[in-house]
């Protein structure tokens, strides 16, 4: 058995500090046995991207590593990535379809449920169309079952049903990305954190979410020359607690304080209009919307 550390208690880890702009690696790991062999995988439970070995010995799962190499995490790992292999071999997993027969789910081969299943999906798409059909996708597949998703609902049975919670949890998001910045990613890198003056988060308890990236966080404000933490947020989670100014809005009112941020940066002259003139287009819209936002008329 090797545990670097409980994640459980310390979260987070020890402190490893930034030099010259590098952070530097890492190795944590959790097995409960020797593999046999070590596979290399990703995490994909918050969607950080850390890289990870998977340990295996007789075809089950027995521990995990962080990839030192990778430069999404240096070798770290969170308490989700550390512990959340276990489920695999949990004692009530099903290792076998169940069939719902007179109220009760009975077990059944491959080969029944399958043909179950397609079946039913016959009868309905002759009876209602392929529109009677839906699929709603986890947000932690990989991108080859996406595709075969893809294939499945809308090659296969022709669905325009089809839908998962990367839609509905990060819509807002990518519709705004796209149109203030042409596409649905994110235009800043982890990297940024390594050499950033100052780290605003707006809503974002990163400590609890990315726990990762908030490492990486944390061995920068650690190092010498940190960087500036500033937090919105009504909570006093633990992001804010680290905060070098935390700012608590009364709920509703976050759109108000960012108007109202926008309306001093222009007002002190903190803009680059040069910049702003060769690569945006609508600033006098915005510059006219935040007028409306000195810091008199927020709420107290």
């Amino acid at each position: 058995m090797t545990i670097t550390r409980d994640s459980i208690k310390d979260i987070w880890g020890e402190r490893t500090l930034h030099n010259e702009g590098t952070w530097p690696e890492r190795v944590d790991e959790r097995t409960l046995d020797a593999p046999d062999d070590w596979v290399q995988s990703t995490c994909l439970l918050c969607s950080n991207g850390c890289a990870l070995d998977i340990g295996v010995k007789d075809g089950k799962i027995v521990g995990v590593r962080g990839r030192k190499e990778d430069v999404v995490n240096k070798g770290r790992l969170g308490p989700k990535g550390l512990h959340g292999w276990e489920a695999n071999n949990s004692a009530d997993r099903l290792t076998h379809p169940l069939i719902r027969q007179d109220g009760e789910l009975k077990p059944a081969t491959w080969d029944e449920a399958m043909e179950l299943i397609v079946n039913r999906t016959r009868e309905l798409r002759d009876r209602y169309t392929a529109s009677s059909i839906g699929f709603y996708t986890s947000g932690q597949l990989y991108l080859e079952e996406y595709y075969t998703l893809g294939v499945i609902g809308k090659a296969g049975l022709g669905t325009p049903h089809m839908d998962g919670n990367t839609r509905l949890c990060t819509a807002t998001s990518a519709a705004a990305l796209k149109e203030t910045f042409g596409s649905d990613g994110q235009p800043g890198s982890y990297f940024d954190i390594d050499v950033a003056d100052t780290i605003l988060h707006v809503g974002h308890n990163i400590s609890n979410t990315d726990t990762v990236l908030w490492m990486r966080i944390l061995d920068r404000r650690a190092a010498p020359n940190p960087p500036k933490l500033v937090v919105i947020d009504p909570r006093e989670t633990a992001t804010a607690k680290e905060a070098d100014i935390h700012l608590a809005p009364k709920v509703g009112t976050n759109v108000v304080l960012l108007n109202g941020l926008l309306y001093l940066l222009i007002k002190n002259g903190q803009i680059d209009r040069e910049f702003i003139a060769e690569h945006t287009i609508g600033f006098e819209d915005l510059e006219h919307t935040v007028a409306a936002y000195p810091p008199s008329a927020w709420p107290r």
